[in-house]
């Protein structure tokens, strides 16, 4: 399997837009081919580096492909190193070691020991989630309280004021 996406987002002010992440690997140039579309800032493009270090320190090794992995849609800023988890599970994806992962949402950074570290944006990320009919949102642990709080509220509003 050379293609895999999975779901993520992107925050913008108080929003989150919904952000596919597309993976595809191919056998071509170096194995240090990384490229990243779909307008992404200088950390999301850092990711690479992250990444390739999370998951060989994690045991699941690193391709020999060239990897191109799309943000879409191309027109929504991508910011900050959120993105960081749903490209690394694409990856694995892509190489056959994780299977299809369209019911779920997903950020995190990665540390280059594979642990995840939390980003800002849960409760927008939960609610566009919850808007979505998407119900498994994968977090880092810092951002579990707050993303299960917030989807509760996008589900029921009364429940925010108890």
């Amino acid at each position: 399997m050379a293609l895999f996406r999975t779901l993520s987002a992107a925050i913008q002010g108080i929003d989150a837009h919904i952000v596919d992440v597309e993976v595809d690997m191919y056998p071509s140039g170096t194995a240090r081919d990384f490229v990243t579309v779909g307008m992404p800032d200088a950390a999301v493009k850092e990711s690479r580096d992250r990444i390739k270090s999370a998951l060989l320190n994690s045991g699941f090794g690193y391709p020999s492909k060239s990897v191109t992995i799309n943000l879409a849609p191309a027109n929504v800023r991508k910011e900050g190193a959120g993105f960081d988890l749903p490209m690394a599970t694409a990856i694995l994806g892509a190489m056959g070691a994780v299977r299809n992962a369209d019911d779920f949402m997903m950020v995190g950074e990665l540390s280059l020991d594979g642990s995840l570290r939390p980003v800002r944006g849960a409760l927008s990320i939960a609610v566009a989630a919850a808007r979505r009919g998407i119900q498994n949102l994968l977090v880092p642990f810092e951002n579990a309280s707050e993303a299960a709080r917030s989807l509760a509220c996008a589900i029921s509003p009364r429940l925010s004021n108890s």
